[in-house]
């Protein structure tokens, strides 16, 4: 193992982090620090793929830094075990602790003291990991590193300025560290990337269109344009190669070679990206449809302008290895737990785009194989054909559905994943089912209710409510379309299979977790059943909005006309009030001067002056 210069450095330590500076706190945190180190220090297992932390993390926070999909943008990658290794802004330590995993020899630095703590505590059994604080000029510019990575950091360098030179000077600081044919591995979001045109507020800042209209308003941060990526790696001294990233880098799920993947099979870089994007706690605006939008784009030849987030891969004087020539993609299941996690990377041989999948060493029981391969099948999707045809050839395509179900199931075990979004119509028409993961010992009334039910849910997001009038919620959906496959399911037998898929969704996944996982699973679940259509991506519009606030706009408008006219009356009828009480105040005033009120009053006077007082 090489010993860096940081390395052989004397340096204090505090909880096992090496100070690079006598006083290396900066004051960022995002109030998690604290909580993180409780949470890491108990846990029995804080390797990158555990669930156990996640499990007991509350909060966007604690869930960001516990989340094993936290090192996936690197986990697409092959790092070799052999390499030194420079990661700069190390957080609290998640893609630390995978990068320590490779066997690689890892420096990680991290300037804020609370956060490199949590690093450290994370890489506690990792001996070829070392945690340093300090800032970036801390470390030697010696060109010793065969990889500097740089996940979420270069977006923060320039303070959220427009000046370039902050981010240029940033960037070449990193390749004087680099060995020669060294790499940088750099992460961030997209400044254009879909989920900010369709609606979602920029991830720093929390503002919609913050980054889109290049930031009137000077935040946090600062994010970059492919072009403008692009064009900064190459003025710094790398030959960059650009990878699209979804949801995003800090939970990935998918990296595409978006240039490569759209000259070998449009279609699938239109779909392997999931949609709607999971948002980082800021707010979004109905806008669009992320991923219809994103289709277009596709089909019009930008996806590689619009991903969420960038990869880059930055080579110096021989192109890295990384990634390699044949591979268009990987992406990976998330949100699930250990035993269930999957990775699949695609990739082209002697011409044909071939799936490869890979499952835990020790795979949950219902996964029937730990690794499988198969190739592309070129078609259209069930969904598409689906949403476009008229009832009658839909109760055709739910018949043929149902005739792959059953003769997809033998005697011992039902797929749970034989669903309609599972199912592609090959350009010969015969329906192929592409994924094929979960096998359980189940009636195959069971697949059948889920296909249907998750086919609702599919259309309600990507159609349009009134398609399926009458039907007003998603669980409506769900019984017209049984009725078009003449399947005998009710409100009740629904309800059932509710509460079946609510423990499945408990043994697979990581979304519920705890003592009432299974009841929170269910609650769930109900809600999906229960949301209105006009609720969903394609109902619940901007436009609507604009128009109720038009309508609602007129009708205070004509209240305000109305009161305005009481008003005008009310004052009219006041002055008019006011002007009859001036003509009397004369009219007692000259009859006060006149002759025979004067007479009257002596009179008057007199009288009393007479009379006895009672």
């Amino acid at each position: 193992m090489i010993t860096t210069v940081l390395r052989s450095g004397v340096h204090e330590a505090r909880d096992g982090v090496r100070l690079l500076r006598a006083d290396p706190d900066i004051p960022y945190r995002d109030g998690a620090e604290e909580r993180l180190w409780e949470i890491v220090k108990a846990a029995s297992d804080v390797s990158s793929d555990s669930t156990e932390m996640l499990e007991v993390a509350r909060g966007w926070a604690e869930q960001y830094h516990t989340h094993p999909a936290r090192a996936n943008v690197l986990r697409a990658l092959d790092i070799p075990p052999d390499a030194a290794v420079l990661e700069v802004g190390a957080g609290c330590g998640p893609i630390t602790r995978y990068l320590g995993e490779t066997g690689a020899q890892v420096d990680a630095l991290e300037p804020v003291l609370p956060r490199a703590r949590v690093a450290r505590e994370r890489t506690r059994d990792l001996a070829n990991v070392e945690v340093f604080c300090g800032n970036f000029e801390d470390v030697p510019s010696d060109p010793v590193y065969d990889l500097v990575i740089v996940v979420g950091v270069l977006e923060y360098v320039g303070g959220g300025g427009a000046d370039p030179e902050p981010y240029l000077r940033f960037l070449q600081e990193c390749r004087t560290r680099l060995r020669p044919g060294g790499t940088l591995v750099l992460a961030i979001e997209n400044k254009l990337g879909v989920k900010y045109l369709t609606g979602t507020g920029e991830d720093h800042s929390g503002r919609i269109f913050h980054s889109v209209e290049d930031y009137p308003r000077l935040g946090p941060a600062r994010t970059f344009s492919a072009t403008a990526l692009l064009e900064l790696t190459r003025t710094s001294g790398f030959a960059p190669r650009l990878f699209g990233v979804f949801p995003d880098y800090k939970h990935t799920r998918v990296v595409l070679d978006t240039e490569r993947l759209y000259a070998a099979a449009p279609d699938l870089l239109e779909n392997l990206p999931s949609f709607p994007s999971r948002y980082a706690g800021t707010k979004r605006v109905q806008l669009a449809s992320e991923e219809r939008v994103w289709k277009e784009f596709v089909r019009d030849g930008l996806g590689s302008h619009f991903p969420n987030s960038f990869l880059v891969i930055g080579s110096t004087e021989q192109p890295a290895t990384l990634w390699p020539e044949a591979r268009l993609a990987k992406y990976f299941s998330i949100n699930r737990r250990r035993e269930y996690v999957a990775s699949t990377t695609v990739r082209l041989a002697e011409g044909e785009i071939r799936f490869d999948r890979v499952y835990s060493p020790e795979p949950g029981p219902l996964i029937t194989e730990g690794v499988t391969s198969w190739g592309y099948v070129a078609g259209s999707s069930f969904l598409d054909a689906f949403s476009a045809a008229d009832d009658t050839a839909r109760r055709d395509l739910l018949r043929r559905w149902l005739e792959l179900v059953r003769a997809a199931c033998d005697r011992d075990t039902v797929p749970l994943d034989a669903l309609p979004s599972n199912v592609i119509i090959t350009t010969d028409g015969e329906l192929q089912l592409i994924d094929n993961e979960f096998h359980d010992v189940s009636p195959v009334e069971r697949v059948i209710e889920r296909g249907l039910f998750w086919l609702a849910v599919n259309l309600g997001r990507t159609t349009t409510p009134e398609t399926w009038s009458p039907a007003r919620t998603i669980g409506d959906l769900c019984l017209q379309i049984a009725g078009l496959a003449q399947v005998p399911l009710d409100a009740p037998a629904l309800d059932r299979f509710l509460e079946h898929e609510a423990e499945f969704q408990v043994v697979v996944t990581t979304n519920h977790v705890g003592p009432a996982a299974v009841a929170d699973a269910s609650a769930t679940l109900r809600r999906t059943r229960d949301t209105p259509l006009w609720h969903t991506q394609l109902g619940r519009r901007l436009h609507h909005q604009f128009d109720e606030a038009i309508a609602a706009r007129d009708r205070l408008q004509t209240t305000l006309e109305s009161q305005e006219k009481q008003i005008d009356d009310l004052r009219r009828s006041l002055e008019d009030s006011r002007t009859k009480a001036r003509r009397a105040r004369r009219a007692l005033t000259r009859l006060k001067r006149s002759r025979t009120y004067r007479l009257a009053d002596s009179v008057r006077r007199n009288v009393r002056r007479v009379l006895p007082r009672s």
